[in-house]
């Protein structure tokens, strides 16, 4: 009788042995579609990626950052609901996942949901651990921008730069916001530290040539105009630049 119940307990370890290695086997392929699939985002395939992350999915939903990946895809090829209701669960399984709160604001930001954005923006920051907060910080001033709420704009910026002091995205949507607000000496600063970080970056020269304009520093400004020509020849930032460099000549 004792030798029975020996066999019993042996099998069910055997049993449980076996489950473990099937599920080890699902997140190993869950991984492996997973790392293609942010492969083929990468390379700018939105389709080809959804169908690895789905797969991703598949082999093992409980996954928050497959959920967060199939959120990244679907945003990009621009299936708003689809790219929401994946960072949904993706926080929903991992509630303090910053980075997909963020993603979440920013797929909220695109359908004009603004209220909605700055929750996700805020819970994203919620969170001490958040390895790179001046994302979301950046992303909550923008919101603040669009919504004319300057002042809160402006604090959010300045704290993405607390955090990132040479985050050059954030110098550049500072000096934007100075420039709309008349304080051209602190446009042209904060536009200029944007550029030293980002000497590609074809809005910050935009904004600093209507900065030297503001000033009455013409030479500069031109400068600044003929750099955007350079930068993005065809872009609608360009035709304007253009415009500004023929009052400039005349």
């Amino acid at each position: 009788m004792m030798r029975g119940s020996v066999v019993i307990v042996l099998l069910g370890l055997i049993l449980v042995g076996c489950a473990g290695e099937q599920v080890a086997v699902k997140r190993e392929r869950g991984d492996s579609h997973y790392n293609l699939g942010l492969a083929h985002l990468a390379g700018g395939d939105a389709k080809q990626a959804i169908g690895e992350f789905s797969q991703a999915i598949g082999e093992d939903p409980k996954i928050p950052a497959y959920h967060n990946a199939m959120g990244l895809a679907t945003l990009v090829d621009r299936r708003i609901d689809l790219a929401i209701a994946s960072f949904q669960k993706a926080v929903q399984l991992d509630p303090e996942f910053s980075d997909a709160y963020n993603n979440l604001g920013s797929a909220y930001v695109q359908r004009q949901e603004y209220d909605r954005a700055i929750k996700a923006f805020k819970q994203a920051l919620a969170n001490p651990a958040y390895l790179t907060p001046e994302q979301a910080h950046l992303n909550l001033g923008n919101v603040y921008q669009v919504e004319g709420k300057l002042a809160e704009a402006i604090e959010e910026f300045k704290r993405a730069l607390d955090v990132s002091p040479d985050f050059a995205e954030a110098h550049n949507r500072l000096g934007y916001v100075y420039l709309a607000q008349g304080r051209t000496e602190l446009a042209i600063a904060e536009l200029s530290l944007a550029l030293k970080q980002a000497p590609q970056l074809a809005t910050a020269h935009q904004s600093l040539g209507f900065a030297y304009l503001a000033a009455g520093e013409k030479d500069q400004a031109r400068h600044e105009f003929q750099k955007v020509l350079e930068l993005n020849p065809t872009s609608e930032m360009a035709a304007e630049a253009m415009r500004q460099l023929k009052q400039l000549n005349q």
